[in-house]
């Protein structure tokens, strides 16, 4: 007799990390427990809350469990997905306690949990070991004003005639300059919605980057570079360091892809120095892929016994070593998760202070772009940092929650 399908909708590296082969196939167990078929449907991340959007409003729904990005959650999934707080009372999560708090925050709304964090992509700082050894440095910067000076040493000619920049970041919107504002001690937008943006650590963080642009640290392209942009520039050896999830490790060291294959680390973001001397600690930028239930989920009981099963440690081991990015600390100290991550003790160490680079609402993506516009028109010189963080604050102030 056939099995019952159990619908999942998410990412393939979602299919991958669950059913992999080198950390085991974490699925296979609850199968056979509930005498049920994983079925799996994948798509772009896009498309992924296309379609999960799209089956949870139907009145009768299919499917059964989802993995949802942080970024395309927001106040409304209350009316789309089954909160999970009554859940964890009845039949608890193993060493709940473990997973990242700051990455359960990002699908808490009104006091209640919505999702378990799965999935993580983390910010670290990723640097060419060839390239820092060419300007006499062996090893990373320890803290931030050296990671300055180091961007500045690393910007030169190679003798092949290659132009390297000392420094590359994905864009210039929230997410992908708030580890800058956070080593500065600052915030964009607090998990409460307080707007930091006018404050010392964002004018700070937005300076130092129409400094270094107008300076030719960083690329001249760095107005409109995307991810992809920030990684061929680490892969052709154009760029020395760059902030970036720890996780394109992989992409940046494939002989395959890379000029420089074994000779790209990765490591913390380092703090100001008097943040570092005081031991503060500061939450690490993350974007998290949680599970989550729908409201029309046919088995909801079934449903929340898969999310358990892929949210215990075991789970996350083998996640791991299967190429996923555990959210649990713990899962870092396994032999086998340290042999499959070499910079598993840094990335350890972010996790466990890890936080979204801001809360989800409706008007996140229009946020976005406003601090995107508003740094370049810095970065341009057609703005000072002072007036551009103001009018930040002027044009989102009316969009939050």
């Amino acid at each position: 007799m056939a099995q019952e399908a159990f619908t999942v909708i998410g990412h393939a590296v979602h299919q991958s990390a669950v059913t992999g082969e080198a950390g085991g196939n974490i699925g296979a167990n609850f199968e056979a427990e509930n005498g049920v078929q994983l079925r799996w449907l994948t798509y772009g991340v896009g498309p992924v809350h296309e379609q999960l959007f799209r089956e949870a409003s139907l009145s009768a729904g299919s499917v059964d469990a989802a993995f949802l990005l942080n970024r395309f959650a927001n106040e409304n999934v209350a009316n789309l997905f089954e909160p999970l707080d009554a859940y964890l009372e009845a039949d608890p999560i193993e060493d709940f306690e473990g997973i990242s708090p700051g990455m359960l925050e990002a699908m808490t709304y009104d006091g209640q949990i919505y999702g378990i964090p799965f999935r993580h992509a983390t910010h670290g700082l990723l640097y060419n070991t060839a390239l820092l050894a060419e300007r006499g440095l062996d090893s990373p910067p320890e803290t931030f004003e050296e990671l300055i000076e180091y961007a500045e040493q690393l910007t030169f000619t190679r003798d092949d005639g290659t132009q390297v920049y000392g420094l590359v970041l994905s864009g210039q919107g929230p997410s992908n300059i708030i580890d800058i504002v956070r080593a500065y001690g600052g915030d964009f937008l607090t998990a409460d919605f307080e707007l930091k943006a006018a404050e010392e650590g964002m004018v700070q963080a937005v300076t130092l980057l129409a400094d270094l642009y107008q300076r030719g640290i960083l690329p001249r392209e760095s107005v409109s570079f995307t991810t992809e942009d920030a990684t061929t520039f680490m892969q052709q050896g154009r760029a020395a360091m760059a902030i970036d999830p720890f996780s394109r490790y992989a992409a940046l060291n494939d002989p395959e892809r890379s000029n420089f294959p074994g000779q790209i680390e990765a490591t913390a973001v380092p703090l100001t120095a008097s943040l570092t001397e005081d031991g503060t600690v500061v939450p690490v930028k993350t974007e998290i892929w949680s599970l989550v239930i729908p409201r029309n989920a046919p088995n909801k009981e079934l449903s929340w016994k898969f999310i358990k099963h892929l949210s215990t440690l075991d789970a996350a081991i083998s996640g791991a070593v299967n190429g996923n990015g555990p959210t649990r600390s713990a899962a870092y100290q396994d032999p086998q998760v340290q042999a499959a991550i070499p910079y598993w003790e840094a990335e350890a160490a972010a996790v466990a202070v890890a936080r979204v680079p801001l809360p989800g609402f409706s008007e996140s993506a229009r946020v976005d772009d406003i601090v995107k516009e508003e740094v370049q028109a810095v970065m341009l010189g057609s703005k000072t940092p002072e007036q551009a963080m103001q009018d930040v604050v002027a044009r989102v102030t009316p969009l939050l929650p």
